[in-house]
């Protein structure tokens, strides 16, 4: 939505992210700590990348065992979940 320039005004991100407007914020903040320039025109209403970088963010998901879960957990195991995102933040 950033890189089409459609997000629109922040309440209605959120809408479409079905998150909160701190959260919003929250998140914009750790993509700018991380190197992501990312601004908003309020002319437009809507964010942008000024640089015409874009940020990428992928993630891969795979069933491990009570084991891994362990370790990755710190030893709590709930066997609900069973499974573990390993995320990777590609600017």
């Amino acid at each position: 939505m950033i890189k089409a320039k459609c997000t629109g005004r922040p309440e209605m991100l959120c809408s479409k992210l079905n998150i909160s407007r701190r959260q919003l914020f929250k998140d914009l903040e750790v993509f700018k700590d991380m190197g992501a320039e990312i601004a908003y025109s309020k002319i437009r209403e809507t964010y942008y990348y000024p640089n015409g970088h874009e940020l990428d963010i992928s993630y891969s998901f795979r069933i491990i065992s009570q084991k891994e879960a362990q370790n990755i957990n710190g030893g709590f195991f709930l066997k609900k979940y069973q499974s573990a995102f390993l995320c990777t933040l590609l600017i």
